[in-house]
């Protein structure tokens, strides 16, 4: 059986997939700093650590839940869990405010592609 990072995907060369089942999330085209850096490194209260990386717009994510403002990362933010449209694996969040401002922190271990 191929492992699901050793498939060849139909995607544009600056695709950002899901490791999992390899399909499109979004593209380095929309890699965005947030508070100064693309990459940042959190704990949740339960201790477990998160490499996210941002992006703007994340077209091949669906989100479950309601929106939370309890232990956000980024202040003036609410979250939402963002998953894979296609399997469902848990891929990140998706922080938005108040202003209608939003991008999505996505775990970066969860994603493949040149660019993540």
């Amino acid at each position: 059986m191929t492992a699901p990072h050793d498939k060849k995907w139909a995607s544009t060369e600056d695709s950002i997939v899901c490791r999992q089942c390899l399909h499109e999330i979004t593209s380095s085209t929309q890699r965005t700093m947030i508070d100064g850096a693309h990459a940042h490194t959190f704990a949740n209260p339960e201790g477990i650590v998160f490499e996210i990386v941002c992006y703007r717009n994340a077209s091949g994510c669906a989100y479950i839940g309601p929106r939370s403002p309890e232990f956000t990362w980024f202040a003036g933010y609410v979250w939402r869990i963002a998953v894979c449209a296609n399997c469902l694996v848990h891929l990140g969040w998706r922080f938005s405010a108040p202003q209608g401002n939003y991008f999505h922190g996505l775990i970066a271990n969860r994603l493949t592609g040149k660019d993540v």
